[in-house]
């Protein structure tokens, strides 16, 4: 961890002294400036930082461990808790590996390809202050020769400018992506849709019929890499998971 944490950490005048702790600490641990394995500052630094008890300083750090994103080790300090486990329905699943898996053939075709100027509406998405240049695909995933999910993207060129020249013939853009881009975090929203004409003809459904809709963020540190708006026939797809409580 830089020794600049000082400069990063800052009390928002909100709610009870404990609470904008917590609030600062979460922010370089959520936004990836602190990776996992992190020791973050110790309780009499971040008091003294802070002006403020030890006692409340603790009190933060104990719900941060609550919460799961620190891990408190006697006589050794606090770090910054690993990711959990993806839960099976978050994953980033690519395409062109699952569906042979399940025994089917796959294949994927592009339907579209070009170099855009974000409009209002992805710069808002891509949090961008400015118009930036965005590589745009849309793809068609397949199996059996069913196609089963519309693939609507969206690159940010500022952070990963490869893809500019990227035919994506070898390789769907997902698939491609997972190979050639990192990322720290993710963001997904998951919706129901009525399937547009548009949507209903690359599909082979009705129109007006029930989609199943994923949009994907993905984000290196504080920038987001690409958006995706992942579209599936209601019939033909399905999230589960198992798990346990707690």
């Amino acid at each position: 961890m830089a020794n600049t944490w000082q400069l990063e950490l800052s009390l928002d005048g909100r709610g009870a002294v404990y609470e904008q702790i917590k609030r600062a600490l979460t922010q370089p641990i959520r936004g990836g400036a602190w990776k996992s394995g992190d020791r973050i500052p110790g309780e009499e630094e971040l008091a003294e930082h802070f002006q403020t008890a030890r006692m409340t300083v603790n009190r933060a750090l104990r719900e941060l461990a609550d919460e799961g994103l620190v891990v408190r080790k006697r006589r050794a300090g606090s770090f910054v808790a690993p990711p959990p486990a993806p839960a099976a329905m978050l994953e980033i699943v690519d395409m062109s590996k699952l569906i042979p898996a399940r025994g089917e053939i796959y294949r994927f075709q592009i339907l579209d390809s070009d170099v855009i100027s974000a409009d209002a509406a992805l710069m808002e998405r891509f949090e961008l202050a400015a118009p930036s240049r965005l590589r745009q695909v849309t793809c068609l995933h397949f199996a059996n020769d069913v196609p089963i999910e519309l693939e609507e993207r969206w690159i940010n060129l500022e952070v990963l400018p490869e893809a500019r020249d990227e035919t994506f013939s070898a390789m769907p853009p997902g698939a491609w992506l997972l190979n050639q881009a990192p990322w720290t975090q993710a963001e997904h929203t998951i919706s129901a849709r009525n399937a547009d004409r548009d949507t209903a003809r690359h599909l082979q459904i009705d129109g007006g019929e029930a989609c199943l809709v994923l949009e994907r963020r993905t984000f290196l540190e504080q920038r987001v890499v690409t958006l995706a708006r992942l579209t599936h026939p209601g019939d033909r797809h399905a999230l589960t998971e198992r798990f346990s409580p707690g």
